[in-house]
């Protein structure tokens, strides 16, 4: 069997990977429909990579037609449950930077349940819109904060009934059909496995 792309483990030092759209070399690509507010924010962002002290992260993402994906970083206070700083990696497109940015700065200092609250319309008024071609980064956005709480909570020794209580997936959805890569989906997935195993 031969190996495939490992989709889940970036180089250390490689925060971004470039693309012909992240250039912004072909007008075909829809790059002019990007907004002023979500350039400005992929030109200067501050929060790329592992925040020290990182105790939680998640993945989210898709292959399929061009590959888009999204790492989020957290560090997480136990007994608080606030999440203190967070940090991003993303691979695709400026829409999928920009949105992984401000969603960073969106769930710096908020608690689980504020952080589970940022909506698709809360990242897209961040960054001032995306190109409707570039839509989904919205919903990889909301679903990463979902993952990386659902991971910090795994980390903590939850199960499945506790990660239901706070952050519930509904695998018939439209966000998590849309998300084909889902490191939250794995993890209860490893849990109902391991359950099963216990019976």
């Amino acid at each position: 069997m031969s190996e495939g792309r490992d989709i889940y483990h970036e180089p250390k030092q490689k925060v971004l990977l470039r693309t012909a759209d992240v250039y912004q070399t072909e007008v075909d690509d829809e790059v002019a429909g990007y907004s002023d507010k979500l350039l400005a924010i992929v030109a200067d962002y501050h929060n790329g990579g592992r925040p020290e002290g990182m105790n939680a992260q998640a993945m989210v993402g898709k292959s399929k037609r061009g590959e888009v994906a999204f790492r989020l970083f957290g560090r997480i206070n136990p007994e608080t449950r606030v999440i203190e700083a967070a940090g991003f990696k993303t691979r695709g497109c400026l829409a999928m930077t920009g949105c992984a940015s401000a969603t960073c700065s969106m769930i710096e200092g908020r608690t689980f349940d504020e952080a589970l609250a940022l909506t698709i319309e809360d990242v897209r008024e961040a960054v001032g819109g995306v190109p409707a071609g570039k839509a989904n980064t919205l919903t990889f956005s909301v679903e990463a904060v979902r993952a990386l709480i659902g991971d910090f909570l795994a980390r903590e020794g939850a199960g499945l009934a506790e990660l239901d209580a706070v952050a519930p997936c509904d695998s018939y959805s439209v966000a998590c059909l849309m998300c084909e890569h889902c490191s939250l989906r794995d993890t209860r997935t490893d849990l109902l496995v391991a359950a099963m195993d216990g019976e």
